[in-house]
């Protein structure tokens, strides 16, 4: 199996412009994952919407 973890993509008005996430095996280190998918979104977020 497998799952998967995202979050969205958000400009400088809070309004969605996107999303990011990762697909991986369903025992994945979600400790580990989720912090990094979200630090990730936001810093493209920040590089694409300004």
């Amino acid at each position: 199996g497998s799952s998967m973890i995202a979050a969205p993509l958000r400009d400088s008005e809070r309004r969605i412009i996107g999303a990011l996430g990762v697909i991986g095996p369903t025992r994945i280190n979600y400790a580990r994952i989720v912090p990094m998918v979200d630090y990730t979104a936001r810093v493209v977020a920040r590089v694409i919407g300004g």
